[in-house]
């Protein structure tokens, strides 16, 4: 049974402190003849100074091989007492030195994966702060897009009135001309027909302007031009409608 077990096992006289006996498994474990560790001490076949003669299990003692390479075992100790014989203490040892590479290897692995979560999540962060900034951006210019729409199309609407307007005016200077020439007693009402003609067609070309202007600037820093009260009010209502319309990503 002493031979065959599967872990390495030797037996040290307590009052020498040397090794007297010893298995195949040792010659294997530390990679020497057993005639190499028979009297050797403890000492001898450890890869570090550790007070282990107390009965009880130690883990991770290091032995040393004879290439001078460090196994590391579970060592069980027992002591043994034998009237004839003497007093010993049998050492049994179970290499964990495959154990111990590999949690090696698995704490450096979780180390390695704990260090690439925390770059996907900076990188995650910094994708979703650009992708935001896109977002934004493409709100901006849909925006921009919209407003220079309606500055064109109010451009084509106030040049379509302010043909008219101008043939009004134009019209409304030659009545006056014409009306001037007449006797005051048949000017009365005329008079004051043409000056009410001249206010309106003056009033219409000024708000005409007026929002041409106001178009124009949506965009623009510095100060608004003013509006009349009414047309104030319809400009900002459109506004507001073109804020609520929802906008498509181009990409």
């Amino acid at each position: 049974m002493y031979e065959s077990s599967a872990d390495a096992l030797f037996i040290v006289d307590r009052v020498t402190a040397k090794i007297v006996s010893a298995n195949v498994r040792v010659a294997e474990l530390l990679a020497r003849d057993i005639g190499e560790v028979i009297g050797c001490t403890l000492d001898d076949i450890s890869h570090e100074q550790r007070e282990i003669s107390y009965d009880g299990t130690y883990e991770e003692v290091a032995l040393k091989r004879g290439d001078d390479y460090p196994v590391f075992v579970t060592l069980t100790v027992s002591r043994i007492q034998e009237t004839e014989l003497g007093d010993f203490t049998a050492f049994t040892a179970r290499d964990t030195t495959e154990r111990r590479v590999l949690e090696r290897e698995l704490v450096a692995k979780h180390s390695a994966l704990f260090a690439a979560h925390a770059d996907l999540e900076a990188a995650y962060a910094e994708l979703r702060a650009t992708q935001n900034e896109l977002e934004n951006r493409n709100r901006e210019i849909a925006m921009l897009a919209w407003r220079a729409a309606v500055g064109e199309l109010v451009a084509g609407i106030a040049h379509h009135l302010n043909n008219p307007v101008g043939a009004l005016q134009s019209t409304t200077r030659t009545m006056s001309d014409k009306v001037a020439k007449l006797p005051p007693e048949m000017r009365g009402d005329l008079d004051r027909l043409l000056l009410r003609i001249t206010k309106i067609a003056h009033r219409i070309e000024h708000n005409v302007n007026a929002i041409v202007k106001a178009s124009r600037s949506t965009t623009a820093a510095g100060p608004q031009p003013e509006l009349p009260p009414e047309l104030d009010s319809v400009l900002e209502t459109l506004s507001k409608r073109l804020d609520d319309i929802p906008t498509k990503d181009p990409s």
